[in-house]
């Protein structure tokens, strides 16, 4: 495998575990911002007792398209980002293998590729949401112990809210406009973040390994013979710059 089939195979492991472990709090996180009934000073114990009560998989629901769109949108942003990077790299009025060059490229790339996912993302979270707002109209008017009405319980699935969308807006509007709603917010808030999580990342992962490769030289040992990073070196860079993203 390449390098870059190495980066794809493993985030999308990563994204999608994290998903797995992460979906239910963000299924809480939308239900606080939408229900009025749970908005004021309700904890987070609480309000994740509330949604799963009777129905534990209700914390879970929605998950299948971010699920999904880990494994595109991963693939997408490394590639996007090698081949833009290789392209303003030996554009660049700095020319390659400069370190004003190798800087700009790196932010560029990562710019172009948050814009790429993006597209796959803004798709992707708005279905998440409507699947996760049902089940505020699961709880419409009593509760969570009342019956759910066969209306609203039919439209959790993606084909279901799909389906309703395309019959409420007409197939063209549904595919071009309502699924893209916010997307001028997204596209900026995904070209910040992956310019800056896998800008940093591409540069310090040079810098690290321009010191191992200094130190190797300076032991006497010479060629590229090991320049992959340990585990441990690259959670500790990952996280760092995603958390300065954020």
């Amino acid at each position: 495998m390449t390098k870059q089939s190495h980066c794809i195979a493993g985030s999308i492991t990563a994204g999608c575990f994290s998903t797995l472990l992460g979906h239910p709090l963000d299924t809480i996180k939308v239900h606080q911002q939408t229900n009025p009934r749970l908005s004021n000073g309700s904890s987070l114990l609480d309000v994740a007792r509330l949604l799963a009560r009777g129905d534990p998989s209700r914390l879970f629901r929605g998950m299948g398209p971010p699920m999904a769109n880990q494994i595109l949108m991963n693939s997408v942003m490394f590639t996007v980002f090698d081949v833009v990077k290789d392209a303003v790299a030996k554009n660049c009025s700095g020319g390659t293998g400069t370190i004003s060059g190798e800087n700009s490229s790196a932010m560029v790339a990562g710019l172009f590729s948050g814009f790429a996912t993006a597209c796959l993302s803004t798709p992707a979270d708005w279905i998440k949401i409507q699947a996760q707002i049902s089940l505020s109209n699961d709880d419409n008017g009593g509760g969570i112990g009342k019956r759910r009405s066969t209306t609203t319980s039919s439209r959790h699935d993606v084909a279901s809210i799909l389906r309703h969308g395309v019959m409420r807006d007409g197939i063209f509007p549904f595919f071009t406009q309502t699924l893209y709603r916010g997307h001028v917010a997204n596209l900026g808030r995904e070209g910040v973040f992956t310019m800056v999580y896998l800008g940093l990342y591409d540069r310090i992962s040079a810098a690290v390994k321009a010191r191992r490769r200094h130190d190797d030289g300076n032991n006497g040992i010479y060629g590229d013979h090991d320049q992959t990073l340990g585990t441990g070196t690259v959670v500790a860079i990952s996280s760092s710059t995603g958390a300065c993203a954020w």
